[in-house]
């Protein structure tokens, strides 16, 4: 092959590693994202990526694997694309030095490769999760190792490796991921929200010398594992904003003890009209967005219409609660004819006797083992609290 060949297929390779880099960017600066919003416990609706409970970005996010430290993964990834980048740039000017400033790229791509692996086998295996925009990242790794070696040429990670000028290496990538590392870590002291330990100590001792209440929840919409040692009952809302919030940060709070926990849910509507605790009009519409609820768990789609519910607040009329079922593509007819039931009202007044038993003042009211956790918004006390149980203390 020719040099001017060689220029032309090198040019086209170039520019095919460019859009590479460019969608790693794009990929990972969306985590980043995602993960600075569950530091802030920020979430009022489903992540982009949400399909199912298989295909969930937030299960995998917020798992222990997402993160080293203070650093998200996902934000390494952004610093490491951002690295190769310049890198690229840099080649594109000075074809000459192109194997060389390529070189340990190359090898962190192929690093990367590896981790890609690893986490590909937890998120699957492990998490049985699957995060759409981390696997389209494993794939990114892949190609830009592959299109790396070719722009250089021949030669395996042994040649690479002696081809590379420590010198001005190590201070390129040693500039970059310090400030990456700094930017990354700067932003997590200021999103996350974490107390002291002795104010965490003070919290949890408070928490276990409460007496639990007895909260039936036989027959009831979990998540989680059935016959799990540890239930955390959310009484909830589905006008109530804050509700809101826990419908979409209580799951991914959860993340690392999916097998550990059963998560249930129970309705608590402020509604007078089948609320008796209620006595004037706060949230008109919340009973029948209960009894919507019920109704579409029959069918098997509890989740999916509490979901798609919170994401339409703050208010529901029975027109905009049959468009949710019709576009979770229910049994209209037979979804319309349980709405009105008498069964679904038993239902739904059942979980409201046991909440006033239980002493809920306010939604969401969250309670693990039956004692009452008002800071479920805290990952930290929430883990710890689970933590000591699970050790059976």
């Amino acid at each position: 092959m020719g040099e001017a060949m060689i220029q032309r297929f090198r040019g086209g390779i170039w520019w095919a590693t460019l859009l590479v880099v460019l969608i790693g960017i794009g990929a990972s600066a969306y985590l980043v994202q995602q993960h600075f919003l569950h530091l802030q416990a920020a979430f009022t609706s489903k992540s982009l990526c949400n399909i199912s409970a298989y295909l969930n970005c937030d299960m995998v996010l917020t798992s222990a694997y997402a993160s080293l430290g203070t650093l998200p993964l996902g934000g390494l990834g952004l610093v490491f694309y951002v690295y190769v980048l310049g890198a690229l740039l840099y080649a594109r000017l000075a074809p000459d030095s192109l194997a060389e400033v390529l070189a340990l790229p190359a090898l962190l791509a192929l690093f990367s490769v590896l981790l890609s692996l690893f986490l590909a086998y937890v998120s699957f295996f492990q998490l049985r999760s699957m995060c759409i925009f981390c696997t389209s990242l494993y794939v990114v790794n892949i190609l830009l190792w592959f299109l790396l070696k070719a722009l250089i040429g021949q030669g395996g990670p042994v040649t690479l490796f002696k081809r590379i000028p420590w010198g001005k290496s190590l201070a390129y990538f040693a500039i970059v991921f310090a400030i990456g590392g700094i930017l990354l870590h700067t932003s997590h002291k200021q999103y996350a929200k974490e107390l002291s330990p002795a104010d965490a100590k003070a919290y949890l001792e408070q928490f276990f010398a409460q007496q639990p209440y007895s909260i039936d929840v036989s027959g009831r919409p979990f998540w989680g594992n059935p016959d799990a040692k540890v239930v955390i009952a959310e009484f909830s809302d589905m006008e109530c904003p804050y509700c809101k919030v826990a419908a979409f940060n209580l799951k991914p709070i959860l993340s690392d003890y999916k097998d550990k926990v059963k998560l249930v849910f129970l309705n608590y509507p402020l509604d007078k009209n089948c609320n008796p605790a209620i006595t004037r009009d706060l949230h008109v519409n919340a009973c029948n967005a209960a009894y919507a609820s019920y109704c579409a768990g029959k069918q098997g789609k509890f989740w999916e219409y509490h979901d798609a519910a919170f994401e339409r607040q703050p208010k529901f009329s029975r027109e905009s609660l049959e468009n949710i079922a019709k576009k979770l593509k229910l049994d209209l007819s037979a979804f319309q004819a349980c709405l009105g039931s008498e069964e679904a009202k038993q239902f739904v007044v059942a979980d409201i006797e046991q909440g006033n038993k239980a002493n809920v003042q306010g939604t969401p009211a969250v309670f693990i083992n039956g004692r009452p956790f008002p800071n479920w918004i805290s990952k930290q006390l929430v883990h710890q609290a689970l933590d000591r149980i699970l050790a059976g203390q």
